[in-house]
């Protein structure tokens, strides 16, 4: 059970769509702006394009399940945040390549190391205008330690990023 965790709007939900789809868990990616995701299924989370309860998706790798449980992030919802952060084994915190570590993230990364949840930080958004991998690594080494060094380098940014070279398999992997 994977804990998806991060400040409002970095892309918990759209990631899980990703995940999901890249499975075959689902046939479809579906968008939070056309309000067509899994995980955001309920009314008022569909007018309002963002999460509100947390949710379970179920995806096949390796023949095992992942649950992914997406939780909310805006600080009205913690409850949500916080019972998904219980019924986790671990937390992936989302980090955005443009803004870095926010307070959300912060918060985030307490709640689950208050339950000794072992962590992984994810840098998103690297596709956006102004991301910045060595800033946003920066950031997370100044809120969280010398400790988050990274698995994954991005190949470009923002209208050049193509990829990642994952530095454990020393391979690169180019998109489209």
């Amino acid at each position: 059970n994977i804990v998806l965790l991060s400040h409002s709007g970095v892309g918990k939900t759209t990631l899980a769509e990703s995940l999901a789809f890249a499975s075959g868990a689902a046939q479809r990616r579906g968008s939070v702006g056309e309000g067509s995701t899994a995980s955001d299924y309920d009314e008022e989370e569909i007018a309002r394009r963002q999460s509100i309860f947390v949710s379970l998706l179920r995806l096949g790798h390796a023949g095992k399940t992942v649950n992914l449980l997406d939780t909310p992030g805006t600080l009205d919802f913690t409850g949500e945040l916080v019972s998904g952060v219980y019924a986790a084994d671990a937390a992936l915190v989302l980090v955005s390549a443009v803004a870095g570590v926010e307070t959300g993230t912060v918060r985030c990364w307490d709640i689950a190391g208050a339950r000794s949840l072992p962590r992984a930080i994810f840098l998103n958004r690297m596709d956006r205008e102004n991301a910045n991998f060595a800033k946003a690594l920066e950031s997370c080494r100044a809120a969280f330690g010398e400790g988050c060094v990274p698995v994954q380098l991005p190949i470009g940014a923002h209208t050049t990023f193509s990829g990642l070279v994952d530095l454990i398999a020393d391979k690169a992997y180019h998109y489209g």
